[in-house]
């Protein structure tokens, strides 16, 4: 593999990066601060016209196939379809993410231009874990993605709920990250490889009881680190905290973002690395699936709070969207992963919505995120409150809804990998979720607005980029609920490879 090709497969990311250090340097001279917004979205969308383009020939006609997996930097980094299908994920989520902070920095008098470039550095790590087939680049993309996090957490310092939010979430990280990495030396210590194909080959030929043994703690500390970074019981505890106090642009992203990072890199890394030792993981992920999915929706009942009840939502999608893993480990098939990677575009719409509508109100007025104060919004604000009840149908899994065709791809992969019973679990769960889902759409139509709800007056472009990112979140929530043939196939095109098909 010559250099130029080995450059090419890492591209994207570098595109992104680059266009991180645009933004710090653009802000040094420019007065008008939302310039840096643009750029910041022009860097994601040239990153991810990138990636796309390495499939691309205009020889003889447009051809979208006309190009083999780029692997490069001996077989530590590879370009292939699952890993452009989560850079133009990755980046979506980026602009959207961009289009919901602009007038949330700027009523608050934040600076743009150090968020947008954090932002950017975070999507980088995000790219190169999808991309990566090594251990060590994995996990330096790992800490690339997470330390930057650990910033735009604590982003408005001026308020303690932010700061605190940040120490949580630094000082779970950083014990996650330890945990991965003693787990991961571990990997290789069994294998004497650390590139996933190598390690897959030398885990093959292990025998012997203690070797099994060892194999089992590397796993079991693998699967703790996997299970900090998207929240899983009984590593969850930090997220209903740091997701209340965090900037709510942030929360958005990181329920979004830095979950499907989290999900599509140990994805590739437990089938294309521990596949044939499935029976290893598999099982401490079926205990952990459980316990998230039942702890997250029933402690998602109470919840008054808007921001704490998302919060646990999530923990509660992080438990489904395990089954997937389990599901492509038991059965060896790619329906799970495709299912995956289905769910996090369908997850990313609906949050990055639900978010949305929650900044929406609190660029117009004074609100807290309770329940409470989301009533009546079907009068004050009625827009907000259609999408908003899209949003939440969704989520429940309310046919005809991209939230619907999310949950029923996934549960089927559980059922044709012969584990009903964990499909039923599912089931039952996510009936439990329509009562606090569907609860805030009782709110926003049938109570009666709190006192001082009253619509601050507030110019229209400021406005702009939040309707716009909703409003297309709310379009794609309902068009590709009525035709998700298209994006599931292309699910499963990009994790074909890694099945060796």
């Amino acid at each position: 593999m010559n250099a130029g090709n080995a450059v090419v497969v890492i591209l994207p990311g570098v595109v992104v990066a680059v266009g991180a250090f645009v933004v710090f340097l653009v802000d040094l001279f420019v007065a008008r601060k939302a310039v840096l917004a643009w750029i910041a979205a022009a860097g994601l969308i040239t990153g991810a016209a990138v990636a796309v383009g390495q499939w691309i020939s205009v020889s003889n006609g447009l051809h979208f196939n006309a190009r083999k997996p780029q692997t490069g930097f001996a077989g530590m980094v590879s370009l292939d379809k699952y890993a452009l299908f989560c850079v133009v994920l990755f980046a979506g989520i980026g602009v959207a993410t961009i289009m919901l902070s602009d007038a949330y920095l700027a009523r608050r008098k934040a600076a743009r231009g150090e968020f947008y470039g954090l932002l950017l550095l975070v999507i980088t790590g995000m790219i190169g874990m999808v991309v990566s087939t090594d251990v060590v680049a994995f996990f330096v993309s790992f800490e690339l993605m997470s330390l930057p996090t650990y910033v735009l957490a604590g982003y408005l310092w001026r308020d303690e709920r932010s700061g605190e939010a940040s120490i949580k979430y630094f000082v779970t990280g950083a014990f996650s990250s330890a945990i991965l990495a003693f787990g991961l030396a571990l990997v290789y210590g069994a294998s004497g490889q650390t590139t996933y194909s190598g390690i897959a080959a030398g885990l093959a030929k292990l025998s012997g009881l203690d070797a099994r043994g060892f194999l089992v703690v590397a796993f079991v500390l693998v699967v703790t680190g996997f299970g900090f970074k998207i929240s899983a019981v009984p590593f969850h505890n930090w997220a209903p905290d740091v997701y209340e106090g965090a900037p709510t642009p942030v929360t958005a992203f990181m329920a979004t973002g830095v979950k499907a990072a989290a999900f599509a890199g140990f994805a590739r890394l437990f089938v294309a690395a521990a596949g044939l030792q499935w029976q290893t993981w598999a099982h401490t992920m079926t205990i952990l699936a459980v316990l998230t999915m039942v702890v997250g929706n029933v402690l998602a009942l109470p919840q008054r709070n808007l921001k704490r009840m998302l919060a646990y939502s999530s923990i509660a999608h992080a438990g489904y969207l395990t089954l997937g893993l389990i599901a492509a480990g038991t059965s060896g098939k790619p329906l799970g992963i495709a299912a995956i990677l289905f769910y996090l575009f369908a997850y990313a719409l609906m949050n990055l919505g639900a978010f949305g509508v929650l900044i929406w109100i609190r660029n117009r007025r004074k609100f807290a995120y309770t329940l409470g104060e989301i009533g009546g919004l079907a009068r004050t604000m009625p827009w907000a409150a259609i999408l908003m009840a899209v949003f939440m149908v969704s989520l429940t899994g309310i046919p005809p809804t991209i939230g619907f065709w999310g949950k029923f791809y996934l549960f089927t992969a559980v059922v044709q990998a012969n584990l009903t019973w964990l499909a039923i679990v599912a089931v039952i769960m996510s009936s439990v979720s329509a009562y606090y889902y569907l609860r805030v759409v009782w709110y926003m139509y049938f109570r009666e607005a709190p006192q001082g709800a009253e619509m601050e007056a507030e110019p229209k472009s400021s406005q702009l980029g939040v309707t716009v990112a909703v409003s297309l979140a709310a379009a794609g929530v309902l068009v590709v609920g009525l035709f998700p043939e298209p994006l599931l196939k292309a699910a499963e095109g990009a994790v074909r490879l890694i099945f060796g098909g």
